[in-house]
């Protein structure tokens, strides 16, 4: 315990560790100001977004006519015209209820109405600026935002508290977490080889197991504390100042080649496990590197490139029964979540928590080795 206690110490009690969290505090405030801002702009995008349909389909209504001008009647020509008057039409109806009523749910019923007529049109084989799956992902959540009766939220700009927890959680533990582990314990054991304190280290009558295990669990608390310090930072804000929201609102998962959702907290909870277990894993990976490599730029650069080599070699291989072997596929546990067509999300994770339980005891097998 005193061996724990003093390699926690190490890491909680320096002016990096405290750098750290102010800087993760600055940054969940900034975030929220920035959403904040971004209200107007978010929804200006929308409205250029139905003005770019208006604009689109009225050129492609000028040159039917001018075809139908020169070629006389054509059947094909006639059907493109009037589905593309359709979209024409729903796209004005759309920008006239943005504009003059403040009902969401007359507003996602028109949108849908709108993107299944540009459905409808693409599917003669004409172009038009917004993609299939793109079309059928607001579909399904228009239908389920609906369906449950939850106004919508701008996916990337959004105030209310559950939305805003969530793009907390993507932003600073889903996609950036692993840097921050690795700005917090980059010098974990490579401080000991390059000060070369090690075999002074060993001089003493220390355990060499419990070395390991110290550095390792005291690693880890130091990790989770700052996680749950950023998750508290997010909810504190989003709970102060932001709107009140819903946790059941939906995320869109894709699933076995069709579109399902789940709630807000369901993926809060799932990516924020997926992230605990890879957490494990990737310090006893930095662990191992260390002992190997015994420098700190060495030991950054070895783990890096395995992180993103592994991640990369999944992404490549679309064998399914791969993601029970692979520990590698919750580099970025978001993915994992949203996006379950060639595996689902739980498969790896007994294959990682092995994986760990493996360089630990091989890092401890090599110390007493490589040090007795």
């Amino acid at each position: 315990m005193k061996l724990f206690l003093f390699e926690l110490k190490k890491f909680a009690w320096t002016k990096k560790f405290l750098i750290i969290l102010i800087a993760l505090v600055c940054s969940v405030v900034f975030l929220f100001i920035r959403n904040v801002l971004f209200q107007d702009y978010a929804q200006e995008q929308k409205n250029e977004e139905i003005a770019l349909f208006i604009e689109t389909s009225s050129s492609k209504d000028s040159g039917y006519t001018s075809q139908l001008e020169r070629l006389g009647n054509n059947e094909e020509v006639e059907m493109k015209q009037e589905l593309n008057l359709t979209v024409l039409n729903l796209a004005r109806e759309l920008r006239n209820v943005m504009a003059t009523e403040d009902d969401w749910k007359t507003e996602l019923t028109v949108e849908n109405r709108l993107l299944v007529a540009i459905s409808e049109y693409k599917a003669t084989g004409e172009d038009y600026p917004i993609s299939d799956e793109d079309i059928s992902h607001r579909i399904a959540m228009n239908h389920t935002l609906l369906d449950l009766e939850i106004p919508p939220e701008f996916e990337h700009y959004s105030t209310a508290f559950p939305n805003f927890l969530k793009q907390v959680v993507d932003l600073f533990i889903s996609y950036s977490g692993l840097i921050i582990v690795l700005l917090l314990i980059g010098e974990i054991m490579t401080r000991e080889f390059e000060n070369r304190s090690i075999n002074l280290l060993f001089t003493l009558p220390l355990n060499r197991t419990k070395l390991i295990l110290g550095k390792y669990f005291s690693a880890l608390l130091t990790s989770v504390f700052t996680f749950f310090f950023i998750i508290a930072v997010g909810a504190l804000i989003g709970k102060l100042f932001g709107a009140e929201g819903s946790f059941a609102y939906p995320v869109l998962i894709e699933k076995e080649g069709h579109l399902y959702y789940m709630s807000t907290m369901d993926y809060l909870q799932f990516v924020v496990l997926l992230f605990a277990i890879m957490l494990l894993f990737v310090i006893a990976l930095y662990i191992y590197y260390s002992l190997v490599f015994k420098h700190l730029l060495a030991s950054l650069l070895a783990i890096i490139a395995t992180l993103i080599g592994g991640y990369q070699l999944g992404n490549f291989i679309n064998w399914t029964p791969f993601a029970w072997v692979n520990p590698f596929q919750y580099t970025i546990p978001k993915e994992a979540i949203l996006y379950q067509n060639e595996h689902l999300f739980y498969q790896g994770i007994s294959v990682t928590l092995l994986a760990t339980l493996l360089l630990v005891v091989i890092s401890i097998l090599r110390i007493k080795r490589n040090f007795n």
